[in-house]
């Protein structure tokens, strides 16, 4: 009998990696990487109130996601602002307190996804 070979997602052409390597070196992946790195940076000692829905920042302000991205667009000017809120978002999905246990963990992602589905709908209704 012969082996079964997975074949790899970087082996020969694959169209979404090939696009995806593109954007990366194209002037919008270079932004958006700036972007997340800007946004993590800001954010890396920063906390969450999801209950509040509020992001706590390090020196104990309690700011939204418009606030949060406010304040970091105000330090890089140069980068896009609904960039930078796009990368809150992204932060807030992947953010958990260390140590966290995994009830803690759903509890979290319980309480902010409806905080992020509500920020999305406003956002869209806002670009109306």
């Amino acid at each position: 009998m012969g082996t079964w070979r997975t074949k790899s997602p970087f082996e020969d052409d694959n169209p979404f990696i090939d696009g995806f390597l593109e954007w990366m070196e194209a002037p919008e992946g270079q932004q958006s990487i700036e972007a997340s790195d800007l946004v993590f940076a800001a954010l890396d000692r920063a906390s969450v109130d999801a209950r509040q829905r509020k992001i706590v920042w390090a020196d104990g302000k309690r700011l939204s996601i418009r606030q949060s991205a406010a304040r970091i667009h105000a330090g890089h000017p140069g980068v896009a602002r609904d960039l930078i809120e796009t990368h809150v978002v992204g932060w807030l999905e992947s953010c958990a307190p260390e140590p966290c246990s995994e009830r803690q963990l759903e509890e979290l992602d319980r309480l902010i996804e409806p905080w992020l589905d509500d920020y999305e709908r406003k956002s869209r209704a806002g670009r109306k």
